[in-house]
């Protein structure tokens, strides 16, 4: 071997990483960018007109009841920075940056939740991995640069807050997650972590924190009243988005999809359906902090982290009127856990969670899914009993908290 040869391979070896971040980075922008072109029935119809109207009439013009407004005020602010500094462009491509933007605050999130939850002597490469999963994940790819979601917006928020919880700062993490509520309203699935954290978290907090959540929900339709609105134009948005969708599922694979022609009844049996989901979903997760509570538990980190999805993938199976995007943040939270469980039976974990809901998108955004929304529903009844048996596995390998080592904090 020649010396620039020996020298040229130690190069490489040494920046092996780097190099392969870069590669990556590199791969994921090309898909990104070559997914820009599409538009959604969402994108067209409803973003694209109320992003139109602000850049017409400022705030106030997207309160005509023709366009039928039904996102939280925190949109309308980014939407009216975004029309002020890129107004003069295509309207799509600057929804799409937008989003694109909140996207890589989530991704650099979710790295700095694998940073913390994993040894400092496995970090580099497991968060090399944990980045190349969620950069390259078809799902965030179609929700963003495909169909031109907002969802990355309140994502990013969540997994701000379940961070927090792991660096034992769980008032910052009530602030992020109200944050993140007042962006959408899926960010409550959330909230069960936090009163597990509250009592069996290894920093103790006054409950009265907990006020921190919809507070911030109610200030951020403050300024609305300069444009003649109630200054719970936030609450008043959320309580409209319950009363506008009627059907028990919206493409997303869960119980009642699974209950296929069973579904074809009355509206009053339908409503039974739902307050049986909705019964079944506050059972399993109050039955897990019961147990918790009972066994006097303290949370690990991986424990937070997987209770946290399993709290939203709980949540996303037996509520109705789910979208097929509302469990996102309990997908990112679940790939994070299972990069740092590096196990095979990891890859399981995540591909499970990641082929019913592409079929799902694929269902919405080009009306051919790869099977049908009963079988996605299938499988994701078998994703949420084994990463239950993982909570029980992880609940079983937690300490039991000594309460005369819990952190105070004062109110």
């Amino acid at each position: 071997m020649m010396k620039w040869e020996a020298k040229l391979q130690k190069w490489l070896m040494d920046h092996i990483l780097l190099l392969a971040y870069m590669a990556v980075a590199v791969l994921g922008l090309f898909l990104r960018y070559s997914h820009l072109p599409m538009l959604a029935a969402d994108l067209k119809y409803m973003n694209a007109s109320w992003f139109e109207a602000i850049k017409a009439e400022g705030m106030a013009g997207i309160l005509d009841p023709a366009l039928e407004y039904t996102y939280s005020p925190l949109h309308l602010y980014v939407w009216m920075l975004a029309a002020a500094l890129f107004g003069s462009l295509d309207t799509h491509m600057v929804l799409k940056g937008v989003s694109l933007l909140f996207e890589v605050g989530l991704i650099a999130a979710s790295c700095g939740l694998m940073g913390t939850l994993m040894p400092k002597k496995e970090q580099k490469f497991q968060r090399f991995l944990g980045f190349t999963a969620l950069w390259l994940s078809p799902v965030l790819i179609w929700n963003v640069s495909g169909w031109g979601q907002t969802d990355a917006l309140f994502a990013v928020f969540a997994v701000l807050a379940v961070w927090m919880l792991l660096k034992d700062k769980p008032v910052w993490g009530l602030v992020w997650l109200g944050v993140s509520l007042a962006f959408k309203l899926q960010a409550i699935f959330l909230l069960p972590l936090f009163m597990m954290a509250y009592f069996c978290g290894r920093k103790r907090f006054s409950v009265l924190w907990f006020l921190l959540v919809p507070g911030i929900l109610v200030v951020s339709g403050f300024p609305m009243v300069l444009v003649g609105e109630s200054p719970l134009f936030a609450v008043n948005i959320y309580l409209g988005q319950t009363d506008l969708y009627s059907k028990i599922t919206y493409n997303y694979p869960n119980l009642y999809a699974i209950m296929g022609d069973a579904l074809n009844v009355d509206q009053m049996i339908l409503g039974m359906y739902s307050r049986v989901g909705l019964v079944l979903c506050v059972a399993a997760i109050g039955s897990v902090a019961a147990y918790m509570m009972v066994r006097r538990k303290q949370l690990s980190n991986s424990t937070m982290v997987l209770l946290g999805a399993w709290c939203v993938l709980c949540c996303v199976f037996f509520l109705p009127r789910m979208h097929e995007r509302y469990g996102i943040v309990g997908e990112v939270l679940l790939l994070c856990w299972a990069v740092w469980l590096k196990k095979p039976r990891a890859l399981l974990y995540a591909l499970l969670s990641l082929v019913p809901i592409l079929s799902a998108y694929a269902q919405y955004l080009f009306q051919v899914p790869f099977f049908s929304l009963q079988l996605g529903g299938v499988m994701n009844l078998v994703l949420l009993c084994l990463v239950s048996w993982e909570v029980v596995l992880s609940l079983r390998a937690d300490e039991t908290l000594p309460h005369e080592n819990q952190q105070e904090t004062a109110l």
